[in-house]
């Protein structure tokens, strides 16, 4: 339950949804510097975001910076928009986009690059970097997504790679000493290329590309000699010292992840060879107990969430998480907390941390094994022990749960009918666990996901498996699936394929994506709203070939889009964890 001054101050009338509880609001005419943080997707999915909220949270903590939020409109109120021409707004204000000096645009998913587009449109601001030549915001992006900038260098100005807690407090810092050459077209170039020195920091104008007849890369490389070949990701050695926010944003509607989230630990010390996360994350560094106790402790005490969420790659991995789950829950248990955990890996730890949850609100618990047989999983490197997971599962039965959800990936390499028939096997004998244990009616949710090659992880080299394929497995799973117990969901393949062709994409990909904003692309990542026949038409109209990039093997010697990004993993290591794949393949 909310503390009462909170509820009086939620309460107190002219409160709007600009004025959510936490917020900032500063005086635009005394700020040095007008920074909008965007979104591309709505408002209850870009709140929900741990990493935009962090950011905001950086930027209005710095002196002379003002930073207000701005998330895309559902498809009607974009209709109404632009019929009566409405410009896009920051929404603490009302400053119309392109008054900002920086719009920081914070991507999580592929699906959103047409989103990207459209906040641009609606914000009256140029959607190509080069038409941008003065009186308009500096275009930055960051997020996972950065990863591979190079299908939207023509759109942005610069690239944020990695965390940008430190970062991008450096480049308001610089831009405020410069504030100046923003709005100078003269200048800008040699504002881009003093940031472009920031390490994290890629500027695409300054890097040129060039192809060979076959189509693949010759090379990327910087126009200036003095420019690093490749940007190495910024990262925060101690996350104990990054910045987190002590008080939680509360939104006056429900979002999609409606809690408060507690990111304890950074990287994984596993070496799944599909998971790109793991490696765009490294190194694993881990929160202390201290640190996480007293982050949940403001957080709480700043918002009345009844949720508090432990978020990490592989939270059971956290060397101090028994510690932590049993100082989180008797702190909160009594207030009628709940705290839960992100997708799971089979660790025996679990059976400690499930007796804590006695007399508590309980989340679901969420295990991903993403392959049914012990082959495939040994071939993607998941390596699980099933009788852990058995036995993990009883016990979360046995002490009250009555449902479970299971993560698969469909599609994986060297996957063929019998690996689908081992899902079936562990789908019954979980049923059959829960019949034995559990003491009441719940369901088996299972959420098949199709794999797609990632940059920079050990099987960019491979090419992704094809639609009519994936259908063909969905269909022998779905036709076998019939127990009232179980529900179960696939992801959209026309989507995974648009996710894929953005993923594995090059510099030539813009005119795609431009194309496909142009003909209607919105809100991809809502099945509702996603339309592929925008996405064909688009790809054709640019004079590509999809296969390309999707269906077709990489050579070892093959220059990727993304191998100017520096992880901080090395390609050779990637190049031999390939070998040993193959290796592996061959012993079916």
């Amino acid at each position: 339950m909310l503390p009462k001054d909170i509820l009086l101050s939620v309460a107190k009338p002219g409160r709007y949804i600009n004025h959510e509880l936490n917020s900032y609001h500063h005086d635009p005419e005394k700020a040095e510097l007008k920074f909008c943080l965007g979104y591309p997707d709505i408002y209850e999915v870009g709140m929900s975001n741990l990493g935009f909220r962090t950011i905001y949270d950086v930027l209005n903590q710095e002196a002379g910076v003002l930073c207000e939020r701005a998330f895309l409109p559902w498809v009607d109120l974009e209709e109404i928009m632009r019929a009566k021409e409405i410009a896009l707004s920051s929404l603490e204000s009302d400053i119309p986009l392109k008054e900002f000096d920086c719009l920081g645009i914070s991507l999580h998913t592929e699906l959103n690059y047409a989103g990207l587009l459209n906040m641009l449109s609606l914000g009256k601001i140029p959607l190509l970097r080069e038409e941008r030549r003065q009186d308009y915001p500096l275009v930055i992006i960051g997020g996972p997504c950065c990863f591979n900038p190079e299908p939207l260098a023509d759109f942005a100005d610069l690239f944020v790679i990695g965390e940008a807690e430190e970062l991008i407090l450096e480049i308001v810092r610089l831009l405020k000493r410069k504030k100046g050459l923003l709005r100078d077209s003269e200048e800008k170039e040699d504002l881009l290329f003093e940031l472009s020195r920031l390490e994290g920091i890629y500027v695409p104008a300054l890097y040129e590309v060039e192809y060979s007849d076959d189509g693949r890369i010759r090379h990327i490389r910087p126009r200036d000699k003095t420019l690093p070949a490749r940007i190495r990701k910024r990262i925060i050695p101690d996350i104990n010292n990054a910045h987190y926010p002590r008080k939680t944003t509360l939104p006056y509607v429900e979002i999609i992840h409606d809690r408060i989230g507690i990111e304890i630990m950074r990287g994984c010390p596993h070496r799944c060879r599909f998971c790109q996360a793991r490696n765009i994350y490294y190194p694993k560094r881990e929160r202390s107990l201290a640190t996480i106790e007293g982050l949940a402790r403001d957080n709480f005490r700043s918002s009345g969430y009844e949720e508090i969420a432990l978020l990490s790659l592989s939270s059971l991995d956290h060397c101090q998480i028994s510690e932590i789950f049993s100082t989180l829950t008797n702190n909160f248990g009594r207030q009628g907390v709940g705290i839960s955990l992100s997708s799971l890996r089979v660790n025996p730890v679990l059976k400690e941390l499930i007796r804590h949850f006695e007399g508590m609100r309980r989340s679901g618990f969420t295990f991903a094994p993403e392959a049914g047989s012990e082959r495939l999983r040994r071939i993607i490197n998941k390596n699980i022990d099933t009788d852990t997971l058995y036995r993990s599962i009883g016990e979360i039965f046995s002490a009250g749960w009555r449902g479970l959800k299971f993560y698969f990936m469909l599609g994986l390499p060297g996957e063929g009918e019998e690996d689908l028939d081992a899902i079936l096997d562990m789908v019954l004998r979980i049923l059959q666990i829960k019949k034995e244990t559990s003491r009441g009616y719940g369901k088996i949710r299972l959420s098949f996901n199709h794999f797609i090659p990632k940059p920079h992880t050990t099987f960019q080299w491979l090419p992704m498996e094809r639609d009519e394929e994936l259908q063909q497995k969905e269909n022998y799973l779905r036709a076998r699936m019939r127990s009232r117990t179980i529900r179960y969901d696939f992801s959209n393949r026309q989507m995974a394929r648009v996710e894929a062709l953005l993923s594995r994409g090059d510099r030539r990909l813009g005119k795609v994506i431009l194309n496909a904003w142009r003909k209607g692309a919105r809100l991809d990542a809502w099945k509702e709203q996603f339309n592929f026949s925008f996405w064909q038409e688009a790809v054709r109209e640019a004079g590509l070939n999809p296969d390309f990039y999707l269906y077709r093997a990489r050579t070892m010697d093959e220059l990727f889009p993304w191998d100017h990004i520096d992880t901080g993993i090395k390609k050779d290591d990637l190049v031999e964890d390939y070998r040993l794949f193959q290796e592996t393949l061959e012993l079916r």
